[in-house]
């Protein structure tokens, strides 16, 4: 069986920072959702005149922002070095 070619410096970087685009397309997906879902707890209720916001139910939405967040963040501890 043939062996690949071993990887130039610079084909190393470019896999990395294609690898780095994804990742944080990635992050900025979940980050954006986490946003709606908050102004959907907050924004929404006021808007409607509502101003006892958590008492309708919107303090349920604040756990699903709060991970999506969290995720968004995992995602970018997984970043390569572009080196």
């Amino acid at each position: 069986m043939v062996e690949p070619a071993p990887l130039t410096s610079g084909e190393r970087k470019f896999r990395a920072k294609r690898y780095n685009e994804g990742l944080k397309l990635a992050a900025t997906l979940f980050n954006s959702l986490s946003i709606v879902t908050f102004g959907t707890a907050f924004v929404g209720p006021i808007t409607q005149g509502h101003f006892e916001v958590l008492s309708g139910g919107g303090w349920a939405l604040l756990l699903p922002a709060l991970c999506l967040h969290f995720v968004a963040q995992a995602v970018l501890r997984l970043l390569r070095p572009e080196e």
